[in-house]
């Protein structure tokens, strides 16, 4: 799925108006993974899942142009396409293999064999058969963004939102999910809409970065953004690009790598 933004605006009005997005225009590939750094950045997931309109502007979901007052046929047929994993933590049901069902069934998800399709949503994002059966309740913090994850794949949208995903988890853990996102990407041609302050989390999968701050995007562009001093007004440096920046100013022909893997083996040429 495509997705536009064209001269997106959105003012959450209250005591004191505040305007979350000024002006943006961006365009987002289908099949491609994208992070949006800065704060009260969850508005794009309810603008894409339509649980809020533009104040100007457009949102465009392959042939869906979403305005402020546009009618929208079939919204839940829209909904369906798209994968919202909040902050929120919230469940309907008691039992994990019910909270699944209920969503399936609610985006009119059919399979022939559920509890499979079930057991095999849970064993995507790492957690096991015997999860089927237990109490939501009792889960930790990250198997319950585990679980929201699972859902989501569940029904299989095209889309897949995921805001703040990676906090909480461990390094081990956020090198399954990563290379899980890149799996979504690759094989099944899933866009990824990764919302975050923590770009060190995600350096390695996208494709593009989009900086929004005080509602204006202030930097987007590919990988080579990393490299660029502006980007660090806004966000931490990333340990890896802190020590390639570092290498090159001692002189070191260590170029702007991404991947750890890649680093380790150039290092490891050089030192021979």
């Amino acid at each position: 799925m495509e997705i536009i933004f064209n001269k997106l605006s959105y003012t959450e009005k209250g005591i004191k108006d505040i305007k979350l997005l000024d002006n943006i225009n961006v365009v987002i590939p289908s099949g491609s993974i994208v992070v949006f750094l800065g704060d009260y950045l969850d508005i794009i997931a309810k603008l894409l899942f339509v649980l809020k309109r533009p104040s100007t502007g457009e949102l465009k979901l392959n042939d869906v142009i979403i305005k402020r007052t546009s009618h929208i046929n079939h919204i839940e047929l829209l909904r369906s396409k798209i994968g919202y994993v909040s902050n929120s933590l919230l469940f309907i049901k008691t039992i994990v293999k019910d909270e699944i069902k209920e969503v399936m069934k609610n985006y009119n998800y059919k399979t022939k064999n559920v509890s499979k399709h079930i057991v095999d949503s849970l064993k995507m994002v790492g957690l096991d058969e015997s999860y089927i059966d237990r109490e939501i309740n009792t889960l930790s913090y990250t198997e319950k963004k585990r679980l929201e994850l699972a859902i989501i794949l569940s029904y299989n949208p095209e889309v897949i939102v995921l805001d703040d995903f990676f906090k909480g988890f461990n390094y081990k853990d956020k090198e399954y999910f990563r290379k899980l996102f890149l799996k979504l990407k690759n094989k099944y041609q899933k866009t990824v809409i990764m919302i975050t302050n923590d770009l060190a989390s995600t350096f390695e999968l996208v494709d593009k970065v989009y900086v929004i701050n005080k509602g204006k995007l202030v930097i987007s562009g590919g990988k080579e953004v990393y490299y660029q001093d502006k980007l660090y007004q806004y966000t931490d440096l990333p340990k890896i690009v802190e020590f390639t920046k570092y290498a090159q100013e001692q002189g070191h022909d260590i170029l702007e790598y991404t991947e750890l893997k890649e680093l380790i083996k150039e290092l490891y040429r050089n030192v021979k």
